[in-house]
């Protein structure tokens, strides 16, 4: 964004996927640019700007990669006085009929914009093309592809149905154009409507200014927020409160402490939220106050054989298609003896994967009672991850979240305490257990990525002593973080001492086993090919382990879900509400008490809840999703100590506008109780039933042909084999199509059909 004279405010495309972020954050800039305030000020990021330099090592590759077979434009960018030579070139080219036309220009007064590429389909179309790092395609960068697009409809040239984002994993991801240009006119409008009225309010805009929508988190915004001690102070404060806060005219932290009741924000909700701003607001050294001591019972006891665990994770790291690198897998045992297991790259992390799971194996051999502790739920997901990526210990980490190996503290210090702190991260806890150990300014995980990025960067130069060193340096600070993990565990125990809470056996935290059996088919169609690299296998090989995630996809994908329900009973609810089929409840009313209804012979209640559906959620009549309780625990069922009650006899029986009609059933031997949901969560996935059995008896004919690959279609296809049976060039379509598949020899035809 730039003026082009006093009076015209020249915006991009990025400039839309700013506003789209944060249009107050946006308006400041542009204040600055007109010259009514300082422009904000920023701290470097180093993240931010590898990432940027990556990206534009992905835009040159790509560019190579046309260079190679396709002739290219490019359009060299030009100063601003200049513009018009660019954009006359770039129409020039496309007037010309250019294969691919590389930084094309455009401006048409109000907007300038500099696109990727944009190529000539084989109808002489033109579509656009830009390169992102995203694994997956953002609004933000769709909406820039179809300002590029409205620039072509805008000089008549010939648009294609779609856009394209050819993504950091080198796939490409395509779009119709269609969807997206109402949404980018939308946003355009909405842009150019608060920039000019910017320009036309000769005074900065204030903090607040109800014209802006602010995120209240960015750079620009937090330095505001602290200025102005505004209720975004308050750890867990969401932006969708602080509205309803202002619209009642509670703008800072202290103001919240006294305020009244507030419309739209639940009174438990708004007490919870006070009682943490006034622990915010004491002064001396970090204060604290135990909450909920049931939270507690999820810590079990300890023992000699327990560890704490912490991983140092790259995620921009690349090689080939893959992106991300876990280069260290840290732990401390409890006489905080550090043992690391290193990886530089993908096949280096798939045996520090198997090392570390391998140690862990030895050490439950020899402490059968043992833990894994760690803080949030980066070491628990990347396990899984790992495992799914080198295909490899999928059942280990499996066994370790089944036998509650894994013990998460953040929920128990979230649910079971208040911390007077803005952030609950590890880092802000430390100054309540870490004594004389505590460091204060110690480096944080971005900053270890940029070092372990520097090791890398002086191994390749040669300076082997000083890439030592800094790995070293890293060691050091993975082992603080373990450390402060073992402090932080033994600082719950004693709060649960002093609060009388029982510490859990293992029997109490064992998990009803929910999920199929493994198959064995799968086991020895997997054993063909474990020792094997996925890199390293053939057409073949490839085929077998594709079969052999088939037969056990069910069984994965039900593990998934009762892993992800079963965390969802130990985390705070502000970590799941935006779970797609959550709905948090804020209201409840009984709309029919306990009794039995017709030919029922158990008791039933029907109740109206109120409140929030997590985005893209769908509820409809006869849904059975779980109702989950805070603090109510049924006598007759098993709950995990410290997590929640989730009760499954449960249908949605109305969908109204204020709300959900709720139908809920007890157990058999189950006694009515007064205590409402807090929340619908997911419900369980339905059963495979015969087509897990079906893909069972297909795996066993591949198992049986092995080595020599089956007459099959489906095996065929997972080999990428071409179709067996005759083809004709000289035939027309119909014909073709019809001599192919009488001629098929057990394998497969693709025909294009309709949707």
């Amino acid at each position: 964004m730039f003026l082009l004279d006093p009076a015209t405010v020249v915006y991009s495309a990025s400039d839309l996927s700013a506003a789209s972020s944060c249009e107050w954050a946006l308006m400041r800039k542009l204040d600055a640019k007109l010259g009514r305030i300082p422009a904000p000020t920023t701290v470097a990021d180093d993240m931010l700007e590898r990432t940027a330099r990556l990206g534009d090592v992905h835009e040159l590759r790509f560019l190579e990669q046309l260079r190679r077979t396709r002739l290219v434009v490019e359009i060299e960018r030009p100063e601003i006085e200049r513009i018009a030579i660019a954009v006359e070139q770039s129409e020039s080219a496309f007037a010309d009929g250019a294969e691919v036309v590389y930084q094309a220009a455009f401006f048409d007064g109000r907007f300038l914009g500099y696109a990727d590429f944009i190529m000539r389909d084989a109808d002489g179309r033109y579509e656009v093309y830009d390169t992102k790092l995203a694994r997956h395609a953002k609004i933000t960068a769709l909406l820039q592809l179809a300002a590029y697009s409205e620039q072509l409809q805008r000089l008549g040239i010939p648009v294609g149905e779609s856009v394209h984002l050819v993504l950091g994993d080198q796939n490409t991801s395509s779009h119709r154009l269609r969807d997206i240009l109402p949404v980018y006119r939308k946003r355009r409008a909405r842009l150019e409507q608060i920039v000019d009225e910017r320009v036309a309010d000769r005074n900065p805009t204030e903090w607040g200014d109800p014209r802006y929508a602010a995120c209240g988190r960015c750079e620009v915004c937090d330095e505001q927020v602290q200025l102005h001690r505004d209720v975004l102070l308050v750890a867990g404060l969401r932006i969708s409160q602080r509205a309803k806060l202002r619209a009642a005219g509670v703008k800072t932290i202290e103001e919240l402490v006294v305020s009244g009741a507030i419309e739209g924000i639940p009174d438990a909700t708004l007490a919870a939220l006070r009682r943490q701003a006034r622990l915010q607001l004491e002064p001396g050294p970090l204060a604290w106050r135990v909450t909920t001591p049931t939270a507690f019972a999820a810590l079990p006891e300890p023992g000699a054989g327990d560890v704490f665990f912490d991983f140092e994770g790259d995620p921009l790291y690349q090689e080939g298609p893959a992106w991300g690198l876990d280069y260290l897998f840290g732990l401390v045992e409890p006489d905080e003896t550090f043992r690391a297991f290193w990886a530089h790259d993908l096949a280096a992390e798939r045996k520090a994967l198997i090392d570390f799971l391998d140690y862990i194996d030895d050490r439950r051999a020899l402490h059968p009672g043992m833990h894994i502790y760690h803080y949030a739920a980066y070491e628990r997901t990347h396990l899984l991850m790992l495992a799914a990526r080198h295909g490899v210990g999928e059942e280990r980490v499996a066994d370790l979240l089944r036998d509650h190996v894994l013990v998460d503290l953040y929920p128990i210090v979230r649910r079971g305490l208040v911390i007077g702190s803005r952030s609950y991260s590890l880092k802000k806890l430390e100054p309540l257990y870490m004594g004389d150990r505590y460091r204060e300014g110690v480096a944080n995980a971005a900053d270890s990525i940029t070092e372990y990025v520097r090791s890398r960067e002086l191994l390749e130069a040669g300076e082997t002593d000083a890439a030592a060193a800094v790995l070293h340096d890293i060691a050091d600070y993975n082992a603080y973080d373990c450390v402060s993990t073992l402090r932080l565990r033994d600082w719950l125990l004693d709060r649960a001492a002093e609060t009388r809470v029982d510490l859990s056996s293992p029997a109490e935290l064992e998990i009803t086993r929910v999920e199929r059996e493994l198959d064995q088919v799968y086991l020895d169609l997997a054993a063909v090919v474990e020792s094997i690299p996925p890199a390293d296998r053939t057409a073949d090989q490839t085929a077998v382990s594709l079969a052999a995630a088939a037969i056990d996809y069910h069984r994965r994908e039900n593990n998934s879900f009762w892993w992800d329900h079963f965390d969802r009973l130990r985390q705070p609810i502000d970590d799941w509400q935006d779970t797609r089929d959550v709905f948090r409840i804020d209201e409840t009313t009984v709309l029919r008490d306990w009794s039995v209804e017709g030919r029922d012979r158990s008791l039933s209640r029907e109740l109206l809840v109120i409140g929030t559906a997590a985005p893209g959620s769908s509820f409809s009549i006869g849904r059975k999703p779980y109702l989950v309780y805070e603090t109510y625990r049924p006598a007759d069922e098993n709950v995990e100590p410290g997590a929640r009650y989730a009760h499954k006899r449960a249908e949605i029986i109305d969908v109204l506008r204020e709300g959900l009609v709720v139908e809920e059933k007890l157990t058999k031997v189950g006694e009515p109780y007064g205590e409402f949901p807090m929340a619908l969560a997911p419900g369980p996935p339905p059963q495979a039933g015969v087509l897990a059995d079906a893909i069972h008896g297909w795996g066993g004919d591949v198992l049986r042909s092995w080595p020599m690959p089956p007459l099959d279609a489906a095996f065929d296809i997972l080999r990428r084999a071409a179709p067996r049976g005759l083809l004709s060039a000289d035939s027309d379509i119909r014909s073709a199509i019809r001599e192919s598949l009488l001629t098929l020899d057990h394998s497969y035809l693709a025909v294009q059909g309709p949707p």
